[in-house]
């Protein structure tokens, strides 16, 4: 008679496998990471991967996925929090990036900024779900940014999704200097451009 899987257990194996990838692929990066090293680091049982995930490109997919899921709900949450003017809560939503990194001691990336880099333009699989995934963020923005003036971020002379855009783009660019620099510096040039001083203050 075949046993009868811990679906509670399996679940929580796999979120466990999935935030050892996020953390070993940040520091690291997508090609350095093997399986041993996730199971050893995750402490599953040796030769359990493949229960698992398919191959190592479904777990890193699945990965990103994770990751996603866990970078769009926050979004949501803060660029949605109605009770606050959309200029304080577009601000809070790079802070609240700023902060994280920062924790980290601006030692690792953004995980999508990393993938990009390495693989969107190798992989067509893992181009095409971060192309969604930046795509998803970026409307969340413009969303925010629909009930702002965009004069209060200098962004007048774009629409709405354009201007989500280019905050998407120009933050992930201090990112990438971010790891270069080994400190928070581009994050901090970003957040003193977007958000002029005093320009807070008047919501």
């Amino acid at each position: 008679m075949a046993r009868t899987r811990n679906e509670k257990a399996f679940k929580d194996t796999r979120s466990k496998l999935l935030n050892v990838g996020l953390n070993l692929i940040r520091s690291g990066s997508y090609e350095s990471v093997g399986i041993n090293e996730v199971l050893r680091t995750s402490g599953a049982p040796k030769g359990s991967f493949y229960h698992y995930f398919k191959s190592k490109e479904d777990f890193g997919l699945e990965v990103a996925k994770f990751y996603h899921a866990e970078q769009l709900e926050s979004a949501r949450v803060i660029l949605g929090h109605s009770d606050r003017p959309a200029l304080q809560r577009l601000h809070d939503f790079f802070q609240t990036a700023f902060d994280d990194f920062a924790k980290r001691e601006f030692t690792q990336g953004c995980l999508m900024c990393n993938l990009s880099t390495e693989l969107a333009d190798e992989q067509p699989a893992f181009q095409n779900l971060l192309k969604g995934h930046w795509q998803a963020l970026g409307a969340e923005i413009a969303a925010c940014i629909a009930d702002l003036d965009k004069s209060d971020i200098g962004l007048e002379h774009l629409s709405d999704a354009e201007a989500g855009d280019w905050l998407l783009n120009s933050w992930s660019g201090a990112l990438t200097r971010m790891k270069a620099a080994g400190n928070g510096e581009p994050l901090h040039l970003f957040l003193k451009t977007t958000f002029k001083k005093g320009s807070l203050g008047n919501v």
